[in-house]
C-alpha cells in the first residue's frame, strides 16, 4: 500500500506517460481517417476490364503488279482470331483487329508473311508484337489474244 502513497515522482511520471498515450492513440485515429479518404476519393476510379475475341481483318493498301490480281475473297490468316483484353469501355465498339498494312506490290505469285497487329479500338497491344501470318493469295490474268489483222 506503500505505491498508493508514492511520491509526487510516480505520479507525474504517470501522468505524463497517460498524455503521451492519448497523443499517440489520437494521430493513429486521424491517420486511418485521412486513409479511408483517400481511398473513397472520387479521382481513383476502378476501370472494368474485358477480354473479347475478335476476327483479324487484313489492310491491302496496294495493289498486285501489273498482270496480276489479288484473290481478295481467299486472304487468310493464322489465328484468324484473336483475344483482346482491354477497358470494357473502349472494346464495346471493337468489331476486328487490323494489320499493320501488308505490301503485295512486288509479289507474282501468293505471298505469306508474318504482319504485326495494330491496336484495337484504342487498346494498345501491349509486349512484343503481336504477329499473325498472313496469306495473300495472287493469281495471274488470262493474257488477252489480240485481234488478228
Amino acid at each position: 500500500m506503500n505505491l498508493l502513497k508514492g511520491t509526487a515522482f510516480l505520479k507525474i511520471a504517470a501522468l505524463v506517460v497517460a498524455v503521451m498515450a492519448y497523443f499517440y492513440i489520437h494521430g493513429e485515429i486521424e491517420n486511418t481517417e485521412k486513409e479511408k479518404k483517400v481511398v473513397s476519393d472520387p479521382s481513383y476510379k476502378l476501370i472494368k476490364l474485358t477480354a473479347k475475341n475478335l476476327p483479324v481483318k487484313v489492310r491491302l493498301e496496294s495493289p498486285a503488279p501489273e498482270g496480276y490480281r489479288i484473290l481478295e475473297d481467299q486472304v487468310s490468316t493464322t489465328p484468324s482470331q484473336v483475344i483482346v483484353i482491354g477497358p470494357e469501355a473502349l472494346l464495346e465498339e471493337a468489331r476486328t483487329a487490323e494489320t499493320a498494312i501488308v505490301d503485295v506490290s512486288n509479289n507474282t505469285r501468293t505471298a505469306t508473311k508474318k504482319i504485326p497487329l495494330e491496336s484495337v479500338a484504342g487498346v494498345h497491344l501491349s509486349g512484343q508484337p503481336y504477329l499473325v501470318d498472313v496469306k495473300v493469295p495472287i493469281e495471274k490474268l488470262p493474257e488477252r489474244k489480240s485481234p488478228q489483222q
